[in-house]
């Protein structure tokens, strides 16, 4: 058996590096996706980076174009460079299951975004129930193309219809 290679710092340093160089081009690819208003008169949706600091979250994302109020949903964006799977239609992501309960635990609409970063493709997954375990793959299906977006919107102006948007009252008042 040959002897076990170590990694030295610097390749280390390189890959990690690369992976933040992959991750910063999949937030901009999510950006992209999320304002394509080429079927629409104008984009659907206004997303907000959070930065660094949030570790469950990477964007705040509002509706445009709803009358009367202002529907949003949550982010995180995971990004990668491995192939999309043809036997099962998806795309590999790595989203533990730490990651997952902490989106689930946040009130409100929480989705995944996985993108492929070498074609520049991004698909959502909700984050509206429990896992059993991390989220490894979303189905292609769910691209943020045109007819995705069209129904995500629908999807998030249909929960804040039915979610209360104002406590009744407060104690600061």
């Amino acid at each position: 058996m040959p002897p076990r290679r170590s990694l030295s710092r610097s390749r280390i340093a390189d890959m990690h590096s690369l992976s933040n160089v992959i991750g910063a081009r999949g937030e901009k690819v999510f950006e992209l996706a999320i304002t394509d208003y080429r079927n629409f008169r104008r984009p659907l949706f206004k997303p907000g980076f959070l930065g660094e600091k949030w570790p469950a979250l990477d964007y705040y994302v509002e509706l445009t174009g709803v009358r009367g109020s202002t529907p949003f949903f949550f982010v995180q964006v995971k990004s990668t460079t491995t192939g999309i799977n043809a036997h099962n239609n998806t795309i590999s992501i790595q989203a533990s299951k730490a990651k997952c309960d902490s989106l689930f635990k946040i009130p409100g609409l929480t989705y995944i975004v996985g993108v492929h970063e070498p074609e520049r493709r991004a698909f959502i997954l909700s984050m509206h129930a429990k896992v059993d375990k991390g989220i490894y793959s979303i189905p292609i299906k769910y691209e943020l193309n045109s007819e995705n977006l069209q129904r995500l919107h629908e999807e998030v102006i249909d929960f804040w219809k039915k979610a209360p948007h104002k406590p009744a009252g407060s104690y600061f008042t």
